[in-house]
């Protein structure tokens, strides 16, 4: 088979056509940055290693730890984070059981006594005759002028001028393993126990205010440290994990190169995939065709998730962009003789990809009369959303009530749609979905737009590649919806992959192509697809075989499963002149 690529290519630089695309609020990205470097070998000196369950002391910039090594004899070391420097402390009055840093002092707690040192010599300043009731671990910290202490199912409030206990309260969280100091009026409950949760707990008031679930390995948790109000650090040479994790929507984020917040602190994206995109377009002639030209749908190019940069074009050809963003590459190809074949390389661009997390506030109330203003085609009723049908109708009042808050909306919405069962559809209307409770990934889409529309909110269709991080293709094999928020922009509602129920959240890394208001993109006629003859050429499809594959190539990411759905299986497959490339 012969094969024919175009050398010469038109470069695009960032300013030439549309610096910021049509349809998406320009907002900046700030990188989020570790306070600290970390090794990834750190190490103690002569193998001595840390115990499970005991925690490390932070004191400013450094942290102290309490070392075991063969011969179970006990050291303590400070090791300095900016320098990385790690220093033996002076310390002869047995092993330690709990400490923390009261003011200007450090508390340590022996199996007899509860001494009282400076926190920078260590040396002696006061000790108590108070006893650990055990051999092991037991945390204490301080707030303010207490004490506290965890025993048990309970804490142990003590004065911590006379040691005198003041109260106890019962805990509200079963088998605590840690308490940490977040401020001098809360403290952090930890259990690794139920997929390690963490309890905000509020001394003056006696109860839980916050939970979180920390993504980190369990044994990871006991050598976890707070370092700001939306900063943690966790340095545990058992599991050799090191770094910082940025709290942000009451969840918890690694920070390292790729965590961006936007300028206006409303969403964070983060785990970034870079990779080298390259549309080829393969061409072969059943008999003599004329110049011809061809529909290519390029990915959008700047998103809250999606970035492309050094972008190269085909030449001849023409580039078009629609009012929502969408691209289109309009190539000329010459004459070809019967059996002819061609590879053209259409498009090259260097992609990134983020998950995205945006965080809504309670405050966004529905405004249909703005909304049908600045967004009349993404609220317009149609065949396949039906909005005054009785089925969706009734399903609507059944979700939404008298609720007027977006947040609870689309909560409502994502919850509901994430139920229904998935099942590769047929492109049915929303109100048959509703009532058979199945359908594909097109038909969840059109039931989120069929309930949000109806209640003034602008919903839209994408058009995108749902990832297995593992192929070397891409492909459009999915749909899900992008819903209008006044302050926030699109933002995304994907109840096919994780986390599936939480609007503005997906940590599919999709690659969008196309955003529309109804089923179909104006530039392709019929089918789901990439690529098409020009509207007064559709009649050469039957003269020309052509298939269009997206090459991928890049960093990929190591021990990533595929997310779970892969609706399409038709993908990569020659396109017919008319045949439909289903996307369930």
């Amino acid at each position: 088979m012969k094969h024919w690529i175009l050398g010469f290519l038109i470069v695009l630089t960032s300013g030439s056509l549309v610096a910021v695309e049509r349809g998406e609020v320009s907002f900046e990205w700030k990188q989020i940055g570790t306070k600290y470097e970390y090794d990834p070998n750190f190490s103690f000196p002569d193998s001595e290693s840390v115990e499970l369950f005991e925690s490390f002391l932070p004191i400013k910039s450094q942290l102290y730890f309490q070392t075991k090594n063969k011969e179970r004899e006990y050291h303590l070391y400070q090791y300095d984070l900016p320098t990385k420097k790690i220093t033996p402390i002076s310390w002869d009055k047995g092993r330690v059981l709990g400490w923390a840093l009261c003011s200007d002092s450090v508390y340590i707690q022996t199996k007899q006594k509860l001494f009282v040192v400076s926190q920078d010599s260590f040396e002696i300043k006061n000790e108590f005759n108070i006893a650990n009731k055990t051999n092991g671990w037991k945390d204490f910290v301080c707030l303010k002028e207490k004490l506290v202490r965890l025993e048990k199912d309970q804490l142990e409030v003590y004065d911590v001028n006379s040691m005198e206990k003041v109260s106890e309260l019962q805990l509200p969280m079963k088998s605590v393993q840690r308490i940490i100091k977040r401020s001098d009026s809360e403290i952090l409950l930890v259990s690794s126990f139920e997929g390690n949760t963490i309890q905000v707990f509020s001394l003056e008031e006696g109860t839980t205010t916050k939970e979180w679930k920390f993504p980190t390995n369990h044994r990871a948790l006991f050598k976890m440290a707070v370092l700001g109000s939306d900063r943690f650090l966790i340095f545990d040479p058992i599991t050799k994990i090191y770094g910082e994790w940025f709290l942000f929507d009451e969840h918890f984020f690694p920070i390292g190169d790729g965590l961006f917040i936007r300028s206006d602190e409303k969403a964070v994206r983060f785990s970034p995939i870079k990779s080298n995109l390259e549309y080829q377009l393969d061409l072969t002639s059943i008999s003599d065709i004329p110049e011809s030209n061809f529909h290519v749908i390029l990915p959008k190019k700047d998103t809250y998730s999606q970035e492309l940069r050094e972008e190269t074009f085909y030449s001849p050809s023409t580039f078009s962009l629609d009012d929502s963003g969408n691209r289109t590459l309009t190539v000329k190809v010459p004459p070809m003789k019967e059996g002819e074949s061609k590879t053209i390389t259409v498009y090259r661009g260097k992609l990134t990809r983020y998950k995205i997390h945006w965080k809504l506030g309670p405050e966004l109330i529905v405004n249909r009369e703005e909304s049908e203003s600045k967004h009349p085609n993404e609220l317009r009723d149609d065949w396949f959303v039906k909005l005054e049908d009785p089925i969706v109708v009734t399903k609507r009042n059944e979700l939404f009530q008298e609720k007027t808050s977006i947040k609870e909306l689309l909560m409502e919405t994502s919850q509901y749609v994430s139920s229904i069962p998935y099942k590769s559809g047929k492109f049915e209307s929303a109100p048959n979905v509703i009532q058979k409770n199945n359908g594909g990934c097109t038909e969840h889409s059109y039931v989120t737009m069929s309930l949000l529309r109806g209640k003034g909110i602008p919903a839209r269709l994408v058009w995108n590649y749902l990832p297995t991080e593992s192929s070397d293709e891409m492909s459009f094999n999915h749909k899900f919806v992008e819903v209008w928020v006044n302050g926030y922009g699109w933002i995304p509602m994907e109840p096919l992959s994780p986390p599936k129920s939480k609007p503005g959240v997906t940590y599919a890394r999709h690659l969008v192509f196309a955003v529309l208001p109804t089923p179909t993109h104006p530039k392709i006629s019929g089918g789901d697809r990439l690529v098409q003859l020009t509207k007064d050429q559709l009649s050469l499809g039957k003269k020309l075989k052509m298939k269009l594959t997206i090459l991928k190539q890049g960093e990929g990411v190591q021990g990533e499963e595929s997310l779970e759905i892969q609706p399409n299986q038709m993908r990569n497959r020659a396109i017919q002149s008319g045949e439909e490339l289903v996307v369930p």
